[in-house]
């Protein structure tokens, strides 16, 4: 699974929804992967995969597995041993996941940095100490949703495509638990690599108070799938970075935050993260007049951002 997009200046295999080679970045004319065709969204969400999705529920070998396939993404800009989490160490490892770039439209000059479509975006006046920490925090969303992709492709037994793509964004925009469980992994990970500079919870405390009529015990839910995903992250992102000797989670601030969060054990986490995808894919095929434009709404700014 997952197939490569050959380097025609260097030869390197890239992830097949890459535009620009993670080794030298020449520009990659994947225009095949690029094409939004509907007849790839009606196969996608046929009954058939309805059926297959019902059988196979997400298992801890196959998760480890995903894990393993998300590190290996990666594997050429593998430091020796971990390193520091320093800007340019950052920018490096994070290369063949998303690139990183500043925010020359200002598009969000509330933000010290955003992600969308593969890209890291940090705003132009963000002070230098906290562009590690914005990296990581938006790394930390990638793998978050790489994480969702690559169970859906594994559930399937499917390549990445563009709606494999757009299903995955839509579930970590459109879902408002796992939005609360997406922003919980990203400040988690920040806090656990770089505690110095760690502002607090502050986005997604800004999300609670806008989704504050949503259900008390299933926020909890979202925050503890997070706190459990966050570890999963963590683990991917220590084969390169080092995390800080002094970080005890014990102390974390997540503590302070007014729900009860607890890390599931893993069948829980799998069982919550499995339903979220079942349950979405069923709702899409089951409205698919209405959902089609909606997911081509998402691949065109798919496109629009990476080709």
């Amino acid at each position: 699974m997952n197939e490569k997009v050959i380097c025609p200046n260097c030869g390197h295999e890239n992830q097949i929804n890459m535009n620009q080679c993670s080794q030298c970045d020449e520009e990659l004319r994947n225009y095949t992967y690029f094409k939004n065709d509907f007849k790839d969204f009606y196969k996608l969400f046929s009954t058939q995969n309805i059926e297959l999705l019902e059988k196979i529920p997400l298992t801890d070998t196959a998760y480890d597995s995903i894990l393993n396939t998300i590190i290996d993404i990666g594997i050429e800009n593998y430091p020796a041993i971990p390193e520091d989490p320093n800007t340019q160490h950052l920018i490096k490892i994070a290369k063949p996941y998303a690139r990183v770039q500043y925010d020359n439209q200002n598009t969000h000059p509330e933000f010290f940095s955003y992600y969308s479509f593969n890209h890291i975006y940090i705003n132009r006046i963000t002070p230098h100490q906290m562009i590690p920490g914005a990296i990581i925090h938006e790394l930390a969303h990638h793998l978050f949703n790489e994480i969702i992709k690559q169970s859906i492709m594994h559930l399937l037994n499917l390549e990445k495509n563009l709606y494999i793509e757009s299903f995955a964004w839509y579930l970590t925009l459109q879902n408002e638990y796992l939005k609360i469980a997406n922003e919980f992994v990203s400040h988690r990970v920040q806090e656990y690599f770089i505690p110095e500079h760690f502002t607090g919870y502050t986005s997604l405390l800004e999300l609670l108070e806008e989704n504050n009529d949503l259900e008390h015990k299933k926020i909890e839910t979202a925050l503890s799938v997070g706190l459990s995903v966050s570890q999963d992250v963590i683990f991917i992102l220590e084969k390169y970075i080092t995390p800080n000797i002094n970080t005890n989670p014990d102390t974390s601030q997540y503590h302070r935050l007014e729900f009860n969060i607890r890390e599931l054990d893993e069948q829980e986490k799998l069982n919550a993260m499995y339903t979220i995808i079942l349950n979405t894919f069923k709702f899409i095929a089951e409205h698919k007049r209405d959902m089609q434009p909606v997911l081509n709404d998402l691949n065109e700014s798919y496109i629009r951002y990476n080709v």
